[in-house]
């Protein structure tokens, strides 16, 4: 009884994916352990750091598409500065590593958190949502806007 039980679970087992489904988990799950362990793991930082990201990146979009600015380029360098964002956390990761500390990958992400709340804030105003925003980061999104040559 319990060992035709068995048999039936393996079945079902091996039937529930395909040998290319297969590699693609093994390979997904090799690939994403290698990121984590680089990155210094998942925790509730980096967990932040991702949300932020992603929030300034739809935020962006969206503003791109309101100001019918949207184009694959913009939207690529903006995918670019995310990655960069990671490698950094990355690096700093690796110092810390090197240097048996715990600080160099929370300032970079502290850091870089900061610039995605601060372009989270500025997208939001690129919507035209800028009546929500205090008047002294309106004035700081102008003066970076200036800097910046936009």
């Amino acid at each position: 009884m319990i060992n035709n039980t068995l048999t039936n679970i393996y079945i079902w087992l091996v039937n529930l994916y395909t040998a290319t489904e297969l590699k693609i988990i093994a390979f997904s799950s090799i690939l994403g352990a290698i990121f984590i362990d680089a990155i210094g793991g998942l925790d509730i930082q980096i967990t932040a750091l991702f949300k932020l990201m992603i929030a300034d990146y739809t935020t962006g979009l969206i503003a791109a598409y309101r100001t019918k600015t949207i184009g694959s380029k913009k939207g690529t360098t903006g995918l670019f500065k995310k990655i960069a964002i990671l490698c950094a956390v990355m690096l700093a990761n690796t110092v810390d590593n090197a240097f048996a500390i715990n600080t160099a990958r929370h300032m970079a992400i502290c850091g870089f958190a900061g610039i995605e709340v601060f372009s989270l804030i500025e997208n939001i105003d690129r919507i035209g949502w800028g009546k929500y925003i205090p008047e002294f980061l309106r004035n700081a999104f102008i003066q970076i806007r200036k800097e910046k040559g936009v």
